[in-house]
């Protein structure tokens, strides 16, 4: 008579959970961006926009938390729909213009998440955002690095689809940006319920 192998059984498991948690990252609305300075001078701006590609549009918000090598904040130009918050800046798309202008000193790298929601729409021809990035010389106007013809060197846009809202990226110059998903805290959670019941089969197998 057939037996069933449960030990077997609960490290297919944890395997299909553990990978349904890596396949989660693949789906979350927070990216990372971290940008490297090191090839763009001295100083400069930094400058984040997030808008509309016309107006009106369906609400649209991009929020950026976790800023790492910002320098000091206390001189930021905001313009348009964005908000300063205690841990970071809030864009909305209310506007056609949605600007964060930045001064700060190069040579290192800088790292922000940025979170996308607002409302949905299943239309086909919905109007899209997009979160953009680029980089200023001294005098404000002078384009830095390898850069699109818009200015910027990285972007980041936001389509309102029926019941969620997809995203897509496009990095100019790689050398400078890069972005990678940030896994949502329960695709964490369940990637380490997989993990703990991978060691738990494996444990019962060593002492049996």
């Amino acid at each position: 008579m057939f037996k069933p192998n449960f030990s077997l059984t609960l490290r297919h498991a944890a395997l299909a959970l553990a990978l349904s948690a890596c396949a989660g990252l693949a789906s979350a609305q927070t990216l990372h961006v971290e940008l490297n300075t090191a090839s763009l001078g001295s100083s400069g701006f930094l400058d984040l926009q997030f808008n509309p590609a016309n107006t009106p549009a369906i609400f649209a918000s991009a929020t950026i938390s976790h800023l790492t090598g910002f320098g000091d904040l206390s001189g930021v130009a905001l313009l348009g729909d964005v908000q300063q918050h205690a841990s970071g800046f809030s864009f909305g798309n209310t506007t056609d213009y949605n600007d964060l202008f930045q001064a700060m000193s190069f040579g290192g790298k800088v790292g922000f998440d940025v979170t996308f929601g607002g409302l949905s729409d299943p239309s086909p021809a919905a109007i899209q955002s997009k979160f953009a990035v680029s980089f200023y010389g001294a005098d404000r106007t002078t384009v830095l690095g390898n850069a699109n013809p818009d200015g910027s060197l990285m972007s980041i846009t936001w389509q309102p689809t029926a019941g969620a809202g997809a995203l897509s990226s496009d990095i100019t110059d790689h050398a400078v940006g890069s972005i990678s998903a940030v896994p949502e805290p329960s695709a964490w959670a369940m990637l380490g319920a997989g993990l703990a019941l991978v060691g738990f089969a494996r444990r019962r197998k060593l002492a049996a």
